[in-house]
């Protein structure tokens, strides 16, 4: 619509997509067709999953680690590199929006260094 120049005026309905699948195999689904009921299920948990989170990358002295990860658990848990520099190691983990500014106020004053933000479009998270 913006790209033609046009703008609402009014909403007539609001809808929603909804993905519907048994919990046991349905006797009308062909071998062909199985294989993309599980791939659909992945990619939709992927675009929903990369709209709750971030990915936080971060670097740390290794004193200050433990209560850094405490402000960045991940979803499963951090990625912590080591650095170069001795006693410092770099730690990316996904956090979610909504605790993102929290987090960053708290990482900086736990001594973290170096905090990007980046936007996921999309992921794959094992759901």
């Amino acid at each position: 619509m913006r790209a033609a120049g046009l703008h609402a005026i009014h909403t007539i309905m609001t809808s929603e997509a909804v993905l519907i699948s048994p919990a046991t195999k349905h006797a009308s689904l062909t071998p062909e067709l199985e294989p993309l009921v599980g791939l659909l299920k992945s990619r939709i948990a992927g675009v929903l999953a990369a709209k709750r989170y971030n990915y936080v990358s971060y670097n740390v002295q290794r004193e200050n680690l433990a209560r850094a990860l405490t402000i960045t658990p991940g979803r499963r848990a951090p990625t912590v590199s080591p650095l170069e520099t001795d006693g410092w190691v770099a730690v990316s983990s996904m956090v979610e929006r909504s605790k993102l500014a929290r987090a960053m106020d708290e990482l900086e004053r736990s001594g973290a260094e170096d905090i990007l933000v980046f936007a996921l479009d999309n992921c794959r998270v094992g759901v």
